[in-house]
């Protein structure tokens, strides 16, 4: 039964003057036709596979859209002790609990929660155990995954300090850790996209080779690199993504449209991931209607049928919204005002204060569209409230950009008092 133990260990396993390595405990396990964890912690395999049908259950709820119950049933998984012996199942569960709480788009849960989860598997004592295992890649994967969630979800709720933090620190930490891989190059393009709210890459192409500019330039420039040289299609699509919102938003329409098509072709080789795609076409069609406004007409249907897709796929509340006030951004240019102001309002309603970043790209919005119906009070109180947000998120180019426009509609209506004041702001905020 244990021929490839001698009597001797066996014996003294027994007494417990030795303590087994994982091999002796899969030689003694097979010998006795039970499973390792049987022999360690007491569990049997129908228990195990107890656990793992619970935790399909609730992946199926994340997947079909049913968020609340999926996070009932994650919960109820996280309280069950022996979970705590199957670490795999349950840093799916904790992971899952996450995401179904972020497309629900409960934002400070997904915070403290995965804030909570990144510093245990930061714990030296942790690290130790997994590399001693055999684990540690899948170990550093899955610190990387919640670092990504951790950085997206401080920025969708506007505190793009803290998403800078968390990305950077994370993003030279785990490549000294484990080096590049799909995982490190998405947590990357997380980064970037918090770099993208610090800066407006389409009015100010001077500043292209400074600050904030060059920083998100020469990231996407290695990830890029990275993408390549690992010939994963995870990795090379993060990258033609961002890439493409980068193009879209320098106003290089036909440079971006064809990095979307790059990201897109690849999901058609055969990469499966439905809520994935949804997102990527849904991002591409409203990147596309700010940079080729003249294509507004051909993008709208675009857009719509993006809606459906998200849904579908069962995209959480941000994208959703995301692809909403993208439709607004197209009524806008198709002369829809109205329309547009409702949309808007309606993906503030939806989504609620927690979700900042969206709310004061809706303000934006809502400001554009008054100010086309020559409603300018209305228009100031939506530029007001965008720029008082960029203030609070501390992005200072995009706050010193909305009190300009301020002070350059106070001054047009003759309040030059009020005009000076917000001018004033503007460069107060800037630095100047």
């Amino acid at each position: 039964m244990t021929s490839e133990l001698d009597a001797d260990s066996i014996e003294r396993i027994e007494s417990g003057d030795l303590e087994p390595t994982a091999g002796m405990i899969r030689i003694i396990a097979r010998g006795l036709h039970c499973s390792p964890l049987w022999l360690t912690d007491g569990l049997d395999p129908h228990m195990i596979a107890g656990l793992r049908a619970e935790a399909a259950k609730a992946g199926a709820a994340l997947a079909e859209g049913r968020f609340s119950e999926a996070r009932d049933r994650y919960a109820t998984l996280l309280r069950q002790p022996p979970l705590g012996m199957v670490p795999d199942l349950w840093r799916q569960a904790e992971l899952g609990q996450a995401h179904a709480a972020e497309r629900e788009g409960d934002l400070p849960q997904v915070i403290t929660r995965v804030t909570r989860l990144l510093d245990a598997h930061l714990d030296e004592p942790a690290e130790r155990v997994a590399r001693a295992s055999g684990h540690w890649t899948q170990f550093v994967d899955y610190r990387v995954r919640l670092a990504t969630v951790l950085c997206r979800s401080h920025l969708e709720a506007g505190d793009i300090s803290a998403s800078v933090a968390v990305g950077e620190r994370a993003l030279d930490r785990e490549i000294g850790a484990a080096g590049w891989t799909s995982s490190v190059i998405e947590l990357g393009c997380a980064l970037i996209s918090t770099y993208g709210e610090q800066v407006d890459l389409g009015s100010h192409p001077e500043e292209a080779g400074h600050g904030s500019h060059l920083r998100l330039h020469l990231l996407l420039s290695e990830l890029t690199s990275a993408a390549i040289e690992l010939g994963e299609p995870r990795g090379r699509i993060a990258v033609a993504w961002q890439n493409g919102i980068t193009a879209a938003r320098s106003k290089m329409s036909s440079t971006a449209r064809g990095l979307f098509e790059q990201a897109l072709s690849l999901y058609a080789a055969g990469y499966h991931d439905p809520h994935g795609l949804a997102r990527l076409r849904a991002s591409m069609a409203g990147e596309m209607v700010t940079a080729d406004p003249e294509a507004v007409e051909e993008i709208h249907p675009l857009l719509m049928g993006a809606q459906i897709e998200l849904a579908d796929a069962a995209a959480g509340i941000v994208d959703r919204g995301r692809c909403t006030l993208a439709l607004a951004r197209a009524d806008v240019l198709r002369g829809d005002h109205r329309q547009a102001v409702d949309r808007a309002n309606e993906v503030v309603k939806a989504v609620g204060e927690t979700a900042a970043l969206l709310v004061v790209h809706a303000s934006e919005v809502i400001a554009e569209a008054h100010l086309r119906l020559g409603e300018a009070w209305e228009a100031e109180q939506a530029l007001v409230a965008a720029a008082e947000r960029w203030e609070t998120m501390t992005s200072r180019e995009r706050a010193s950009a909305m009190w300009m426009r301020v002070a350059d509609l106070r001054s047009r209506g003759g309040d030059l008092e009020g005009g000076r004041a917000a001018l004033d702001r503007a460069l107060a905020v800037i630095g100047v």
